[in-house]
């Protein structure tokens, strides 16, 4: 069935389950009771939202709340290099999303119709206030650019119409359509099901081993996000890893963390698993929790001593703490500690996939825990070590064993073996794997594309460019909204030479995606390259407008201003992004480029060895330091610069002429010669090489050209 139709089955089915519709006339105290709980207000139209402004220090972007026009917005400014207000944008807030007991994020709609996450989010600590949204809190954050997806969607609310009504009773007591009106027709309670079914009832949504890109979990290819129906086994809807132990993770506390830490608590494994999450929890009547709780505890613990009767047992043994990946809020840490635990600090900096380095690892079952011959474990384990490149080289090994035992029928798992050859930089394997893939993918599969857009790179990394333009437009007539494949068009073009292309390219996805700040970027690069500089200024002052808080577009915005003779904007915008990204090697090289142009020797010699300190990799960087050294009357330096260039770039012809210059004027000439000779030999016609060669012949007394 066509994705278009199971969303819109799952629209039917939904809007036959409405609260104030077909359960409330039999259920009427159940169903009114519901609409206070958090999963009944998950995602609603923002119809509440509290103006108000927050500044953010990190990003130094000022944020605005305020009404207009009978709807709410959110205002993104930082102050200019004049002064005054720049970098302005503005969303529009349509959605709020989760139920405020906590936080409450916002979304607003692209160009696209698709939905994207707004940087910040209201937290009901302290009696209410702003704060950057999780997730958000370091510079370089994701701005005005995080897509919310199927999958984080899907456990907010009753399906992918973004009709705006929260999780509704079907999600756990299953299809209603036959149930209502109709005798006979017996709704699933979960309170009939075995333990295990009906944890599984709340785990579609809230087991979360960890929220970094593990990953934790994975779907089972074929299944659509909205699929899953209460008492079906979850492993046949979606698996779920996680980290080993050992690598930093095992006492991870984060947000949706709650069954993760309830299934290491001693509690949960001394009752042999017979605790869910309906113990404690009333999910129509929350108010019972408390009463709930404290009955749960004395099952096991009435004769505790020390404690007084009808003491409630959670603030002490739950304590609440402040999860790593969202810092503005506490929860309850559901491990039960025998011990009471204090409520910790907040984690600085808050963890998540931004802030810290990517997981290098094996990847380890989590649900089901055990590791079977089934063809289905077997090869969703070894997608998983490969998915993130978390262990890519034992992954590629373990796929390639599954995909040869088991022939999936699905396509994904062809593909997901062609991506991890591609960053394996196994460009040939990765070829064929791709061309696998195609001939398992039904036509009017909306995911194609994706084959298309990864054979186009392998294509591209094998050298055959015409084959890889031709994949990669395939893959945009299928999805002609997915930004990257402009980007990856461009660049194959480019490779070819062909920039008016490259241009044309670009310009036509911001078209598309106007709210794209990488086809900006990429648009003003292309313009660069193409001779353009004043196209070029306005579209990299584009990306940069879209996207502030990202130190390479400060960089880059700032390499073309400097070139262009505007060194004082060019400074600003240099040091703006170097402080959104001190550890930019790249930027610091370019700074200290823009800075020797200006003749300021002394300060484009820091830059560069801040560089080369952060980088020592960089062989562009070495040369253009030993050039600044020469300059400054270090000629020994320069000399150990030029060569460490050489050293990693044996064919850098620059290098051997400036090396050999350097030479030269140390009075050196045999290796003078012999450095220009090969400047000369990696670069035919070198005009300035052949010069110096000639002089330097011309003072030894020997032949010259």
């Amino acid at each position: 069935m066509s994705r278009f139709w199971l969303v819109a089955l799952t629209a039917v089915i939904s809007a036959a389950a409405q609260d104030s519709g077909t359960c409330l006339p039999c259920h009427k105290d159940i169903a009114e009771s519901y609409q206070n709980t958090g999963m009944a207000r998950s995602f609603a139209p923002a119809l509440d939202v509290v103006p108000g402004v927050y500044t953010h220090l990190a990003s130094e972007e000022d944020f605005s709340v305020f009404r207009r026009d009978g709807t709410f917005w959110l205002r993104r400014q930082q102050a200019g290099f004049n002064g005054t207000p720049s970098n302005v944008l503005e969303k529009r807030i349509d959605y709020q999303f989760g139920s405020g007991q906590h936080a409450r994020s916002y979304f607003a709609r692209d160009a696209q119709g698709g939905l994207i996450e707004l940087p910040l989010s209201w937290y009901s600590e302290k009696g209410g206030h702003w704060g950057m949204s999780p997730g958000y809190e370091g510079a370089q954050h994701a701005g005005f650019t995080r897509k919310v997806n199927d999958r984080c969607f899907s456990c907010h609310n009753a399906d992918a119409g973004q009709t705006a009504r929260g999780v509704t009773c079907q999600r756990c007591h299953g299809p209603a359509i036959s149930h209502a009106g109709s005798a006979g027709q017996t709704i699933l309670n979960p309170a009939r099901l075995a333990p295990q079914q009906q944890r599984e009832v709340c785990l579609q949504c809230h087991l979360e081993t960890t929220n970094l890109t593990l990953p934790g979990a994975l779907p089972v290819y074929g299944r659509d996000v909205f699929s899953y129906r209460a008492g079906e086994p979850l492993t046949d809807y979606e698996l779920f890893f996680d980290h080993a132990p050992g690598k930093g993770f095992d006492d991870k506390f984060e947000f949706s963390s709650a069954p993760y830490r309830l299934f290491q608590a001693a509690c949960y494994r001394r009752s042999s698993e017979a605790i869910t999450c309906t113990t404690c929890h009333n999910p129509h009547k929350p108010a019972e929790d408390r009463a709930r709780s404290l009955q749960a505890c004395k099952t096991c613990h009435a004769a505790q001593k020390d404690h007084h009767a009808g003491e409630d047992c959670v603030p002490c043994h739950m304590a609440a703490r402040r999860p790593s990946d969202a810092v503005h809020v506490t929860i309850r840490d559901h491990l039960i500690s025998r011990v009471p635990q204090p409520e910790g600090p907040a984690p600085a900096p808050e963890q998540n996939s931004l802030s810290l380095p990517p997981y290098r690892g094996p990847v380890l079952p989590y649900y089901p825990a055990a590791v079977t011959s089934d063809s289905t474990a077997q090869l969703y384990l070894a997608v998983a070590q490969v998915k993130n490149q978390a262990n890519l080289k034992q992954g590629i090994q373990d796929l390639e064993q599954a995909v040869v035992q088991f022939r999936p029928a699905r396509f994904e798992f062809y593909l997901d073996l062609a991506d991890a050859y591609r960053h394996n930089g196994q460009a040939a394997k990765a070829e064929a794997a791709y061309r696998e893939a195609l001939t398992k993918v039904l036509t009017r599969d909306p995911q194609a594309w994706r084959v298309h857009h990864g054979l186009g790179l392998a294509l591209a990394l094998n050298g055959d460019l015409p084959a890889s333009v031709a994949a990669l437009n395939r893959a945009l007539q299928m999805a002609p909204d997915e930004g990257g494949l402009y980007e990856s068009l461009a660049l194959v073009q480019t490779q070819q030479g062909k920039l008016q292309e490259a241009v044309a390219t670009l310009r036509a996805g911001r078209k598309v995606i106007p709210d794209s700040s990488d086809l900006a970027n990429g648009l003003g690069t292309a313009l660069v390259r193409a001779g353009n500089p004043v196209a070029a200024e306005e579209a990299l002052r584009e990306a940069v407008r879209l996207r502030p808080e990202l130190a390479a577009m400060r960089v880059n915005l700032a390499t073309l201003l400097a070139r262009r003779n505007a060194f004082a904007e060019a400074r600003f915008e240099f040091e703006k992004g170097l402080r959104l990204d001190p550890a930019s090697a790249a930027g610091h090289s370019s700074y200290a480029t823009a800075l020797a142009a200006q003749g300021d020797k002394k300060a484009a010699r820091s830059q560069y060895e801040e560089a080369l300190r952060l980088n020592p990799a960089l062989a562009n960087t070495h040369n253009n330091l030993g050039t600044v050294l020469g300059e400054l009357g270090e000629p020994e330096a320069a000399i150990r610069e030029f060569r460490a260039a050489i050293l990693l770039e044996p064919a850098f012809a620059t290098a051997h002429y400036n090396l050999g210059n350097a030479l030269a004027g140390a009075g050196r000439p045999e290796e003078a010669e012999r450095e220009l000779l090969l400047a000369l030999r990696h670069r035919p016609g070198y005009q300035e090489a052949q010069r110096r060669l000639d002089e330097v012949r011309r003072l030894r007394g020997g032949p010259v050209k």
